[in-house]
């Protein structure tokens, strides 16, 4: 009995002297803003850019086929568009422009990556002019958010139509979002082989003419 009590006496003995093992310390006076919003591609005028694409294997054909290769892949590079960003944040509404890059296989599934910019604003509408209503807006902006994103494009059998599972980040400028950070995930759906805004394919889905292309969800940190 001795010998057994002079044993827990020690075990108690040590477990009082180690130290308390306390979970990874909590950022202090950082809030963090969950968002979410949707995306609506605009369709009539753009950014400039120069978008080139190439097929593997093969000869391209005009606008963006690459069927007559004998890969079947697309690559699209320096591809850049505008849209109107809808948010339950104010600082996450507004116009976006964005540059596409994607290596897409013979089903135009694979990697899809850019840069993405988004200037805060209310009233953005996707049935506009970009270059009329919208570039020097955006061109003359000092505070917007500038990042990256990237992500994969699969064709999903049971919407019968491509979806975008998407990674992105970014960075605030400018008064009201220096020092801001944005990380979300954004699920874009398309239903050509090649992606192109709901309003092109008015013929064929024209319950989609108003809807946007993609949806997201994040979180602010400040």
């Amino acid at each position: 009995m001795q010998i057994r009590a002079t044993i827990l006496l020690s075990i108690g003995l040590l477990l009082v002297s180690l130290p308390v093992i306390a979970g990874p310390p909590a950022d202090k006076g950082v809030t963090r803003t969950p968002i979410e919003g949707s995306d609506n591609w605009g369709y009539m005028g753009g950014p400039p850019s120069t978008p080139k694409i190439t097929c593997p294997g093969g000869e391209f054909i005009e606008p963006f086929d690459c069927s007559d290769s004998m890969t079947g892949r697309l690559h699209l590079r320096d591809g850049a568009g505008w849209s109107c960003v809808t948010a339950d944040d104010w600082r996450m509404t507004g116009v976006g422009l964005y540059t596409s890059n994607a290596n897409f296989d013979a089903d135009s599934n694979g990697p899809v990556w850019g840069e993405f910019k988004i200037v805060p604003m209310a009233g953005c509408n996707k049935d506009l002019n970009y270059n009329e209503v919208y570039e020097d807006l955006v061109n003359d902006a000092t505070s917007f958010w500038y990042g990256t994103w990237n992500g994969k494009r699969q064709f999903d059998s049971d919407k019968k139509a491509w979806v975008g599972d998407i990674k992105f980040r970014s960075k605030g400028v400018g008064e009201g979002l220096k020092g801001l950070h944005f990380k979300g995930t954004m699920w874009i759906t398309t239903y050509t082989p090649f992606p192109v805004p709901y309003e092109a394919l008015f013929q064929y889905y024209p319950h989609l003419f108003n809807e946007p292309e993609a949806v997201f969800i994040g979180t602010i940190k400040e």
